[in-house]
């Protein structure tokens, strides 16, 4: 978990495999909101929900392996990246995936909850607050992977 990953960068492997994932974050959240768009609604929800739990574990692989390493400030001194400007950009970062991975949490609770209860009003609500989810898993995948960058190749 620790040896080097395989982007050829002074980067763990687990920080390597976690970029990738987020990566392809938006595109595997793109294809399952494709799915409802085709009306293959049970198969949206799978989707979604296994996207959901795969970044939960994901997250939790990188809280725990950064804390492992060492924390930002180790990974900080082989940067060149200049130190101010880097954590105002993780803060921005973190503000943005806890918002973003809240609502996550909020939607997939409000889906199960919609589909037990088969209300149709909450159905409106849902796409559009699976939108902004979207936008906002896609801004924190993509400031991850400027992290990744700024950290570890820049």
């Amino acid at each position: 978990m620790f040896e080097l990953g395989f982007f050829g960068t002074s980067a763990p492997l687990y920080m390597d495999v976690i970029t990738l994932y987020f990566a392809l974050l938006p595109f595997l959240m793109a294809f399952g909101i494709y799915m409802a768009l085709k009306k293959k609604f049970e198969l949206h929800f799978k989707m979604q929900m296994a996207t959901y739990m795969i970044t939960l574990l994901i997250v939790i692989l990188f809280e725990v392996g950064v804390r492992l390493s060492g924390g930002f400030s180790f990974f900080m001194q082989h940067s060149h990246v200049n130190y101010n400007f880097m954590i105002i950009f993780l803060l921005i970062h973190i503000i943005i995936a806890f918002v973003s991975v809240s609502a996550y949490s909020l939607l997939i609770y409000s889906s199960i909850r919609e589909f037990r209860l088969k209300k149709e009003a909450l159905i409106k609500n849902h796409k559009k607050f699976g939108m902004l989810v979207y936008l906002g898993m896609s801004l924190t995948s993509i400031t991850g992977v400027m992290i990744y960058y700024f950290l570890f190749i820049y």
